[in-house]
């Protein structure tokens, strides 16, 4: 039997919510999208803590029902196996780290007071801060902090490393757990949630803003908007093919187009972009003549030398080399398409534009791949 969570919830107030996602045991499914998107709506409705007088759905924990609104199944928080991190960490400021943790487990009635010293004893011990035991949570960085914070959340769903039903039972959650600290804190803590993840078995539902952390950290993401799932999938295939332009704006895409889409009746098609003529991949989802809008994957893109022979089956784009940011290894340009009013913008490798000997103002020949592009109507 499956113990994924699977959430599928609405709404019209106070927060409009038409969501729908699952959350395998053992993956981490990121919610993206921006401030006031309903991210934190839905994260708390999945704790118990949301309950509006129209809420509808369900949410299900393998075969334990925590919500329905048709059979009137509603679980009061304390009934949910839940594990909530949040982003202001949320300590007790008058307990210490071990007796922080210890309360969470106090609140699971087979444990003792003693078993709870012991959990949260062992918790610190994993997340390596069994000297800081005694620490009030204002003797404590920010890091450290949110590690408590942490090892409450994992005390609260999987008990100890021995506990019988260790890992089966809950769900983890994580509210912008990262946000609160600096950048140097929040790559340790990145790579401590990854190590900490090969030893859990339980789904794991991230809440962020930040697109690089949901690519870096999640298996699978799901676009949010106005309380709306829009896509999910995989971080980059959403990235590489969005559902629709919402979608791409949401995701930050810069190389976002608009043209007019005619199929040739066979598997290519050519997009009209400005005065191009750009030869794509026609997967019969489109209507020939129809206005779209379509997104270019950078990383498919091929800089021409003077001395390549492209592939035939390549698109070459003639463009002017119009800004160079270097930065580091990578160089951030962007170049101004020749035959269209657009721009592109790429990641090139900065030594590479240096023993060509490119700089602004220079013209510069990309070899485009036909699957490059992705293609959407207008709406959806």
């Amino acid at each position: 039997m499956s113990m994924g969570l699977q959430v599928q919830l609405s709404s019209n107030s106070p927060v409009r919510l038409a969501a729908e996602f699952n959350c395998a045991s053992g993956e981490l499914v990121a919610l993206v999208g921006a401030s006031g998107s309903g991210k934190t709506t839905l994260l708390r409705s999945i704790a118990g803590l949301h309950r509006s007088a129209d809420l509808a759905g369900f949410i299900k924990l393998g075969d334990q029902l925590w919500m329905d609104s048709a059979q009137g199944v509603f679980l009061a928080p304390q009934e949910r196996r839940v594990g909530l991190v949040f982003q202001q960490y949320a300590l007790f400021p008058h307990l210490n780290a071990i007796n922080n943790i210890a309360a969470c487990a106090d609140s699971m009635p087979a444990n003792s007071q003693k078993d709870s010293q012991n959990l949260a004893k062992e918790w610190l011990d994993r997340l390596g801060m069994a000297d800081l035991a005694e620490r009030l949570p204002h003797q404590l960085s920010g890091g450290q902090q949110q590690r408590v914070a942490l090892a409450r959340a994992l005390v609260r769903i999987q008990g100890g490393q021995g506990s019988d039903d260790a890992g089966t039972r809950g769900v983890l959650l994580l509210d912008e757990p990262f946000s609160a600290v600096d950048a140097p804190m929040r790559q340790v803590l990145y790579r401590e949630l990854a190590q900490l993840r090969q030893s859990l078995n339980v789904p794991i539902v991230l809440v962020t803003h930040d697109l690089h952390e949901a690519r870096r950290l999640a298996d699978r993401i799901v676009i949010i908007d106005a309380g709306e799932s829009l896509q999910s999938g995989p971080p980059a295939h959403v990235i590489r093919s969005p559902r629709n332009a919402r979608v791409a704006a949401l995701v930050g895409i810069h190389n976002h187009f608009h043209a007019q889409f005619n199929s040739s009746g066979s598997t290519q098609a050519l997009l009209y972009w400005g005065e191009l003529r750009l030869r794509v991949q026609d997967k019969g989802k489109i209507q020939s003549g129809t206005q779209v809008t379509w997104v270019l994957a950078g990383e498919a893109v091929q800089v021409l030398q003077a001395n390549d022979t492209p592939d035939p089956s390549t698109n070459r784009l003639i463009c002017t080399l119009r800004e160079m940011l270097p930065l580091g290894e990578i160089s951030l340009c962007r170049l101004a398409v020749h035959g269209t009013p657009d721009t592109i913008q790429l990641n090139l490798p900065t030594a590479q534009l240096t023993a060509m000997g490119l700089n602004t103002g220079h013209e510069i020949t990309l070899a485009v791949p036909l699957d490059a592009a992705h293609i959407m109507p207008l709406r959806i």
